[in-house]
Formats: C-alpha cells, sequence, structure tokens
C-alpha cells in the first residue's frame, strides 16, 4: 500500500494519480457487476439494476480502497515489519477490521435502507449475508497488499544489511590500509630506532603495543558491533604510538569503560582519532589536544583544530559511518567546528543484550 504514501507525498503526477483512482473504480464497478452476474444473471440486461449496482459498487470500493491512506499513516508511525512483525500484523488487522466494518454497514445501510427505504430489520436480513461477502472480499485484497509492504520492507532490510556489509569491509579495510602504508611503518619504526637506542624497555613496550594494535584490527573481521571498551583499548593503543612519535606537541584525554552494554561499530572511534593525526598539522608552537568524553548515549571526540594546508579529506569515511550510525540508532553523527577546536559526536548504540557476530 505504499502506492497511497506516494500520492500523499506527492510523488506521482497529477495525471498518473488520475489513473490510479480510476483503475481503482473499474476494478469496483466490475466486481460489483460480476456478482451482480452471480446472484441474478438477468439483471444484466437490465441498464438501471447495472446503473445501480454499478453506483453501489463506486460507494463501496472507493470507501474501502480508502483505507490505503490510513494504512499510508499506520505504516509511517506504527507498523515495523521487521523488528516487530507481530505487533505490525496485529495493528494492521485490528485497525482494517474496525473500518472495514465500520464502511461496509454504513455504506449499506446509506444505500439499501436509508435511500432504498427499506426498514432496518428488513435490510439485515436481506443483506447481512452479502456484507459478510464483502468483508472477505476486502480482507483478501487487503492480505495482498499486506504481503507485498512486508515482503517491500523485507527487500529493503537486505539490501540495506549488504550495503552495511560492504561498507563496514570499506571501513576496516581503509583504516588497515593507513596503518600499513609506507609513512605509518616508517614512522612507527622510526619512533622504535630510537627508542631502542635511548630506552630498551620503552622500545619493547612499543613493539608490543604495536604487534597489538594489528591483532586487534585483524580480530574485527565480520562483526558488526562491539563493546565500547574493546574500541576504547584499540584507540588508546593507536595514541600511544602517536604519542612515542610526537612526545609533548601531543596530550590527550580518554574515559576508561567498564561497560559492555555500550556498544559501538568496530574501528568507529579509531577512524576518528586517526583524523585527527591525518588533517592537522602537529608541532611545537601547534600543540595538538585530543578529548574523548561519554554520555549516557554518545562519545565526544573533541580535538585543537590546526588543518593541515596539504590534507585531502573526502569525506568518504565520514559519510559511511554516519549512514551505519543511522541505520543502527536513528541517530546521526553530530559535527561541530570553529577556529579552535573540531568535535564529533558518536551516537552509542545500546543494547542489554547484545549480539556480537564472531
Amino acid at each position: 500500500m505504499s502506492i497511497y504514501s506516494d500520492i500523499c507525498n506527492k510523488k506521482y503526477s497529477v495525471k498518473k494519480t488520475f489513473y490510479i483512482f480510476l483503475s481503482y473504480g473499474i476494478t469496483s464497478a466490475l466486481i460489483g457487476v460480476i456478482f451482480l452476474g452471480f446472484a441474478c444473471p438477468k439483471c444484466l440486461l437490465n441498464m438501471r439494476a447495472v446503473g445501480q449496482n454499478a453506483g453501489y459498487s463506486l460507494l463501496l470500493g472507493y470507501s474501502l480502497f480508502s483505507f490505503g491512506f490510513i494504512f499510508g499513516w499506520l505504516e509511517n508511525k506504527y507498523v515495523a515489519w521487521i523488528s516487530a512483525p507481530i505487533k505490525s500484523l496485529i495493528i494492521v488487522l485490528v485497525s482494517s477490521t474496525i473500518y472495514s466494518s465500520l464502511v461496509i454497514f454504513s455504506v449499506n445501510w446509506l444505500w439499501h435502507s436509508l435511500l432504498g427505504q427499506i426498514p432496518f430489520k428488513e435490510f439485515y436480513a436481506r443483506y447481512a449475508y452479502i456484507m459478510w461477502i464483502e468483508f472477505g472480499i476486502f480482507y483478501f485484497i487487503a492480505l495482498w497488499f499486506y504481503a507485498r509492504s512486508f515482503f517491500i520492507h523485507w527487500r529493503k532490510e537486505v539490501e540495506n544489511r549488504e550495503k552495511l556489509k560492504r561498507q563496514a569491509l570499506q571501513l576496516q579495510y581503509e583504516s588497515l590500509k593507513t596503518q600499513v602504508n609506507p609513512h605509518f611503518l616508517f614512522n612507527s619504526l622510526n619512533a622504535l630506532t630510537t627508542l631502542i637506542e635511548m630506552n630498551v624497555p620503552a622500545a619493547k613496550q612499543f613493539t608490543h603495543e604495536l604487534s597489538c594494535f594489528y591483532r586487534d584490527i585483524l580480530q574485527l573481521k565480520n562483526k558488526e558491533i562491539i563493546p565500547l571498551e574493546e574500541e576504547i583499548q584499540i584507540v588508546k593503543r593507536y595514541i600511544y604510538l602517536q604519542k612515542i612519535r610526537f612526545g609533548d606537541n601531543f596530550t590527550y584525554h580518554i574515559p576508561d569503560i567498564k561497560s559492555n552494554n555500550q556498544m559501538v561499530i568496530p574501528l568507529s572511534l579509531q577512524m576518528l582519532a586517526e583524523n585527527v593525526f591525518k588533517h592537522n598539522s602537529i608541532s611545537a608552537n601547534k600543540k595538538v589536544h585530543l578529548d574523548i568524553q561519554l554520555s549516557d548515549d554518545e562519545v565526544i571526540i573533541s580535538n585543537t583544530f590546526y588543518p593541515r594546508k596539504d590534507s585531502s579529506n573526502s569525506g568518504t569515511g565520514l559519510k559511511n559511518l554516519n549512514e551505519r550510525i543511522l541505520y543502527l540508532t536513528n541517530k546521526q553523527l553530530t559535527i561541530k567546528q570553529d577556529q579552535q577546536y573540531f568535535t564529533i559526536h558518536l551516537p552509542l548504540i545500546q543494547l542489554d543484550n547484545a549480539h556480537i557476530n564472531s
């Protein structure tokens, strides 16, 4: 019944909308003629009877087809075929039952009792079975539309999941590609060489953190969400490696996390932390501070802003991350920037019983 939503949202032209309503009218009239033929074959030769039947069928048909607008409204606000199929089915069945019962009874009473001047008891005795037949026809058509709506949502859900999987793999690939590029390896090995000459225990710690960092990234394969605590550990290892490189020119604050109910997309925080080093100039004159704060429903990543002139930023990574966040939380990334600070609000995925794919 998404046709009705398209009509309400003016996705169809006036001409196409007219043809849609015309097709519904013709369908209603044909159904009426067919049943008139079954009930009274001779009546098909009586143009007056056929005309009256057509008028009755159009009144009833358009009244019942108008439920599509109600269903379109319900579908947008209360129906969620994928996440709550049973609840959605109950909502549409109850609403369609109430609506169709009122419409079928009202149209028949108006046509036969009020206009036809048939006493109510006689009207009900003569036309009760017809109303039950009309009720059955309506439900047959309505269930087809419900099934159609469900499969449209199901197909869209499958397409979205496949798209998000591709984006997740792309995010992991881009992050891993960044970490193994010659510049990162050169900087890490250069820092390691300096540490070996000056501080052997620190060099061993650096080597351990570097290997753990790569191991953590490789272990994230096929995971859609991970606990925030795990992601913070990855970020801490990455920040540790960068701290060795930039020394006092870079400072940071990262909170300790001990909650498993707050989830994030793998490498989402790491990517945002990585952007600090990719897109900022860091030196003795331009000291950068990274601050990560946690609230009940989001992580706030803020850094002092010294944009690099040679930095190229397509925004693809943030766009892909935002689409995945929107899909999982119905919220979006919030980005704020002024002359001093660049801040991103990353919504958390709140799950009491999180299922983590391994």
